[in-house]
């Protein structure tokens, strides 16, 4: 059971937080929509803000373990993170719109339905595009900075004649 635990330990996680994200839209979501009576896209964009900040937050420090090493790669973390999340939010937001033209009286069911699925396609999306490519994008910094390093090491051999 620990060896399965640790094998899922990053999806066992972001399942957690991206549950407590969806709570944190779906609670937003009916406030606004049901309580505020505000029309429904215009709650479905707040909702969504609010909890892409959380989402941002949760995955890259407790899912996905992405440090801070400096404010470049925290910022292309925010940068990817948000781009690859307004893809969703187009999908979100698509979804919502015929889950209320065809279940027009249970928008909190349509939303629910909406938050499953683009969940499950941003564990993906962040998996493989924002958080790892991070490490790659060092990885491949580092390894250009290397070269240049040495190619200006050479450059100078052959300059002073060594």
């Amino acid at each position: 059971m620990k060896k399965l635990f640790i094998k899922y330990r990053g999806f066992i996680s972001y399942t957690f937080y991206g549950t407590l994200a969806s709570l944190i839209n779906l609670l937003v979501f009916h406030i606004l929509a049901e309580n505020c009576h505000i029309y429904y896209l215009i709650a479905n964009v707040v909702a969504y803000i609010i909890a892409i900040i959380f989402t941002f937050i949760t995955n890259k420090y407790y899912v996905f373990h992405s440090s801070f090493d400096s404010w470049q790669k925290f910022i292309h973390e925010f940068v990817t993170f948000i781009n690859v999340r307004l893809f969703s939010f187009g999908l979100d937001m698509g979804l919502m719109v015929l889950g209320i033209h065809f279940i027009p009286h249970h928008p909190d069911l349509v939303k629910f339905i909406d938050q499953v699925l683009v969940g499950i396609l941003n564990y993906y999306f962040s998996k493989w595009f924002i958080f790892r490519t991070t490490d790659r994008w060092l990885w491949n910094k580092a390894r250009w900075s290397k070269k240049s390093a040495s190619h200006n090491h050479n450059k100078n051999k052959h300059k002073s004649g060594i």
